[in-house]
């Protein structure tokens, strides 16, 4: 089987060879055989064998159509595992989600934007934690500002919502501390907006995390992941 060449490597093959350089000599300068010299010199023009290629789901052409149309929205395109997971309990179909992948990219328009990817993480990898703010909230005393602490555990989505006053930093480390006691536990990871109580300046991998905020991490157990900007 002939070797795998860098794509510069390949050009440089296809130069030498239409200067004449024998196959002998261009295989020593580059290091491979003249076995692969030759190939990829006779490969060079050739026609894309997978062009009409015979796709698996062929078969469920129709159904497939009739799928990407009804669930196609302008704000975003068809998720094809969702297709797959409809073929397999509505039609069973018996083949890979691959499969199914390679028809509609072969098939259909590439979207203009990606649609939903799936993200999953093991238990206690994760939990994700941002401010909510409510401008005027009676609780007894008149309309006033409230701020909803959200962490939500990435796993399982389980959530716990915690009220403050203030979003100081006192606020921030004493909501972390009653969500923990809610979840009765503490992830691996905290990703988190750029808050200032939380990043100083900058954003996502590039900000500096507040001196504070960076100790009581330290001191229970979590590392702050900052979210990117945008």
């Amino acid at each position: 089987m002939p070797c795998r060449l860098r794509r510069e490597e390949v050009v440089a093959i296809q130069v030498l060879a239409k200067k004449g350089v024998a196959n002998t000599e261009i295989g020593r300068k580059l290091g491979v055989s003249e076995g692969d010299v030759r190939y990829h010199i006779k490969r060079k023009g050739a026609p894309d064998g997978r062009k009409d290629k015979h796709f698996l789901a062929e078969k469920f052409a129709e159904k497939i159509k009739h799928w990407v149309e009804s669930m196609t929205r302008k704000d975003r395109p068809a998720n094809v595992l969702d297709l797959f997971e409809h073929l397999v309990q509505e039609h069973d179909y018996p083949w890979s989600y691959k499969s199914v992948l390679r028809f509609v990219r072969a098939r259909y328009p590439k979207p203009r934007i990606r649609t939903y990817r799936r993200v999953e993480t093991p238990p206690g990898a994760q939990t994700q934690t941002d401010w909510a703010e409510y401008p005027s909230v009676d609780v007894g005393e008149g309309p006033e500002p409230l701020h909803a602490f959200v962490m939500v555990l990435s796993h399982s989505r389980k959530h716990a919502v915690v009220w403050s006053r203030s979003e100081d930093q006192l606020g921030w480390l004493r909501c972390h501390n009653e969500a923990y006691r809610r979840l009765r536990g503490v992830a691996a990871v905290n990703r988190i907006d750029n808050v200032k109580t939380a990043i100083v300046r900058g954003a996502g991998a590039w900000g500096v995390i507040n001196d504070t905020y960076r100790a009581y991490a330290r001191a229970v157990g979590f590392h702050v992941d900052a979210c990117p900007p945008g």
